[in-house]
């Protein structure tokens, strides 16, 4: 049977709009994989670790934003970077769950998971209430509160993809957990001998309150190398987390826009797929070189979305929030760091 050309215009219809939205895309995406890889390239630099060990995530997002402060760029790449953001972003966070297993995240005891749930529960509800008192935005409150009490940057950008904050109050919250949170990598390992801290307590203590996983990791390791094994262990449960908080606050956010009459957000499909993820690692043994190969890709997918969030941060939009994010991190860090480290004695 022959196709009529009609049928044939409707058959070839959606390749060329596929093609279209391609050829769109390709030279924002195209510059966000390669300022993703000049971020690893400037992560590795060994000066760079020696004084301040960045990841390739934070060198992103500071590369973007330096960027787009110091250079116009054409609009033919903005709607690359902005389906960078979007769809590389959730396309990581759910490839995030090859980072974490259940029973890795159970050998902690009933008491680090204790310790775990009410730090990081604490720290956002603390989040929140100070934000308000500081006359913030809960989105900008609540990211930097996730932030420092889940795993970093990358609960920031996975928050933001329930609550949908402005690009500057992402920006802010990640440049407030990663400079607390690094800070906090070097005092823990100086200040631990001072204040006789086991190496069971000072693993509770840095991997249940410093925020990225590669500062909570460094500072392990910088105590003993057991101290690193076993503060990994609990930042891990610290970052499967992620999944209830996001729901919670997805559920939270619904009610906020009925009350307000807004259109509520539906519920992101991207955290159901991170909790699959998390099964699936948890459950099926695939062979290392795979399971590394997913990491590394992960890794990449989230540099990149780190690169585009800086290509769309205006510096001035996070400078106008004044002291008072500041204040916040500040607040928030100090707080959580406090638990941890009584709960790490109560439990050592």
């Amino acid at each position: 049977m022959r196709m009529s050309l009609s049928d044939t215009w409707a058959l070839a219809f959606p390749v060329r709009q596929a093609t279209n939205r391609f050829a769109q895309i390709l030279p924002g995406l195209s510059l966000c994989l390669a300022l993703a890889g000049l971020s690893y390239v400037i992560a590795a630099w060994p000066v760079l670790n020696r004084v301040v060990p960045l990841s390739a995530l934070t060198v992103g997002i500071l590369v973007g934003v330096v960027l787009r402060l110091c250079v116009t760029l054409p609009a033919q790449v903005e709607p690359g970077i902005r389906w960078t953001l979007h769809y590389l972003l959730r396309a990581g966070i759910v490839l995030l769950g090859f980072r974490v297993v259940a029973q890795d995240m159970l050998s902690v005891g009933i008491g680090g998971l204790t310790l775990v749930a009410v730090a990081v529960g604490s720290t956002i509800v603390l989040a929140v209430a100070l934000g308000r008192v500081l006359k913030l935005p809960d989105t900008l409150s609540v990211l930097v509160g996730c932030g420092t009490g889940i795993c970093g940057a990358s609960a920031v950008v996975a928050v933001d993809g329930v609550i949908r904050a402005r690009e500057q109050d992402v920006a802010c919250a990640i440049a407030m957990v990663t400079v607390f949170g690094t800070i906090a990598m070097f005092v823990y390992p100086a200040i631990a001998p001072l204040i006789g801290l086991s190496e069971p307590m000072y693993s509770a203590w840095a991997g249940s309150s410093i925020h990225e996983v590669a500062q909570a990791v460094a500072a392990g390791f910088a105590f003993d190398e057991t101290a690193g094994v076993h503060a990994s262990l609990y930042k891990l449960s610290r970052v499967a987390l992620l999944v209830p908080v996001c729901a919670v606050l997805a559920l939270w956010w619904r009610q906020r826009a009925a009350a307000s009459g807004d259109r509520a957000a539906p519920f992101p499909l991207f955290v159901v797929l991170f909790v699959v993820v998390v099964g699936i690692n948890s459950l099926a043994s695939m062979p290392a070189p795979v399971h590394a190969g997913l990491l590394h890709f992960d890794a990449a997918l989230l540099a990149a979305a780190m690169v585009a969030m800086g290509l769309q941060t205006r510096l001035s939009s996070v400078i106008g929030l004044g002291w008072r994010p500041l204040a916040l991190g500040l607040a928030v860090a100090i707080w959580i760091s406090a638990v941890a480290l009584i709960g790490a004695v109560l439990i050592g």
